[in-house]
């Protein structure tokens, strides 16, 4: 199962392109279900791609075009950091329902857990860049 490529398209999150990043933030939140579905269907996961804060599309933006329009912003270095911590927990959880560890994989993907807050550190970041940039179009 490939979960590096949940979200295709550009992400210009610039003037009236705010919309592509929020589709990138719904198609990470999609990680937690997709996890689910893997561990119920005993499926294999690419654990080297998962952990990797580059691969899928949100990190291929924030490592091209993200980085060249807004990393002079202190929000889109927040939201890069979130991101990788994301990633990091992600490959554990990936890596719990590889070796069967049903119990261990559900414990990290309930509410409250580490990949649970850093799910929502990763949307919370994607909101406050959407709206600095939102309010200020002319800094970028």
């Amino acid at each position: 199962m490939n979960l590096a490529t949940q979200y295709t398209g550009p992400l210009d999150i610039s003037g009236s392109s705010l919309i592509t990043l929020e589709k990138a933030g719904n198609a990470h939140r999609q990680w937690k279900a997709t996890f689910q579905a893997a561990a119920a269907n005993r499926e294999t996961l690419d654990v080297e791609t998962i952990q990797r804060d580059d691969c899928c599309d949100l990190g291929k933006w924030l490592t091209s075009d993200g980085r060249r329009l807004y990393g002079h912003r202190p929000e889109f270095t927040n939201l890069m950091n979130k991101h990788s911590a994301f990633h990091s927990i992600a490959g554990v959880v990936a890596g719990f329902i590889n070796d069967g560890a049903q119990d261990a994989a559900r414990s990290h993907l309930r509410g409250g857990s580490q990949f649970a807050f850093a799910s929502t550190e990763v949307s919370v970041a994607i909101a406050i860049l959407k709206a600095q940039v939102a309010n200020a179009p002319d800094s970028v």
